[in-house]
């Protein structure tokens, strides 16, 4: 089982790439992909894992995207050769700086509100990038006692929208890319671009557009995706000639308690190595 969608620290995930490859090998998995949020800045540090415990690795990120329609849309870039990376980074780095900013200011809409958190608390939690997620802010709360989990009834009331409409007051809004400037970017840097769980927002529509823009796969095995959104993601892959992935999503603790492995591909169908397609 291969898992090609795993974070580290680099993002929003708990694990360093090289703990990352040390998991999988305790797991028995065959190999992983590292898909940082906006960021390609933990491959180095994976391919230098890959090569000393003697594993397959896969360089890999995950572009926050959003629709026409506001919808958030994900979109996995794989295989991007040494060459192309900065360009990537480039496309990315306003994304990551728009979440930096965001988070603070969720960071501070909570303190006037008088919880216990504060911009240094949170700055203090970040990766070797420095760059931040809501998953530190609920950190902080629940290492101040206020909750027990990060993704319950405070993290809803929180950040999500509540049941009069209204967002909540530490609900992030940030700049994204447009999903077929995504795809291109990463395409043109030499990469494979592939449509990540699309169940979870419902992204379907989005595909043909995707596909014009040089669309290469599709994340059909993924935690959000139920059944019926796995045979979905089957049936259009048929029909517009694209290959088949899948991945945990793994964040360590700050997921959502996937685990390392759930999900996956039998192998890389994205890969050069790989002879065979068509199927996971």
């Amino acid at each position: 089982m291969w898992d090609l969608h795993t974070h580290s620290h680099w993002s929003d995930g708990e694990l360093s790439p090289f703990e990352l490859v040390q998991s999988a090998i305790q797991k028995g998995l065959s190999g992983i992909a590292l898909t940082d949020h906006d960021t390609l800045s933990g491959i180095e540090e994976l391919e230098r894992a890959g090569k000393k415990l003697d594993f397959p690795v896969y360089s890999g990120i995950e572009i926050s995207c959003i629709q026409q329609d506001g919808r958030p849309l994900h979109l996995l870039g794989y295989e991007i050769p040494a060459d192309g990376r900065q360009k990537v980074e480039l496309f990315c780095r306003p994304i990551r700086l728009a979440r930096n900013q965001a988070v603070l200011e969720s960071t501070r809409a909570l303190q006037r509100a008088g919880y216990p958190v504060s911009e240094e608390r949170v700055q203090t939690m970040a990766g070797p990038n420095g760059d931040l997620c809501k998953q530190y802010i609920m950190q902080v709360l629940i290492d101040a006692e206020l909750c027990t989990e990060l993704y319950g009834t405070l993290y809803k009331t929180l950040f999500k929208k509540q049941a009069d409409g209204t967002p909540g007051i530490a609900a992030l809004s940030f700049l994204a890319a447009s999903p077929e400037d995504a795809v291109e970017c990463i395409v043109s840097a030499g990469g494979k671009a592939v449509l990540a769980h699309p169940g979870q927002y419902d992204n379907f529509s989005a595909l043909p557009r995707l596909v014009d823009a040089g669309l290469g796969g599709i994340e059909a095995f993924h935690p959000k995706n139920d059944v019926q959104d796995t045979e979905k993601c089957l049936e259009l892959a048929k029909k517009y000639g694209l290959f088949l992935t899948g991945g945990s999503d793994f964040h360590g603790k700050y997921g959502e308690g996937e685990q390392l492995g759930e999900c996956g591909a039998a192998y890389v169908p994205f890969s050069k190595d790989v002879k065979k397609a068509g199927e996971v």
